[in-house]
């Protein structure tokens, strides 16, 4: 078992890409190690974050590069 682990490890057990004892390491020290839960809980709450980002560009953005794109066809 690890003395500590890092965000990187933290990250790894989010996504299940842990071996299976390192998870169980992982989860034990998650019940016992305050400040490694608050800091779980803080990459859970910024990846649920993440998750619900607006992926579109937007409309003004597109009309700029669909301008621009026609503008050099006319050139080359």
């Amino acid at each position: 078992m690890h003395d500590s682990y890092t965000q990187n490890d933290l990250l790894l057990y989010i996504y299940n890409e842990t071996p299976e004892k390192e998870k169980f390491n992982i989860r034990k020290a998650l019940e016992t190690d305050p400040d490694l839960y608050f800091i779980y809980h803080q990459l859970l709450q910024v990846i649920g974050s993440l998750d619900s980002l607006n992926y579109e560009p937007d409309p003004s953005s597109v009309e700029l590069v669909l301008e621009h794109s026609h503008h050099e066809a006319h050139f080359h």
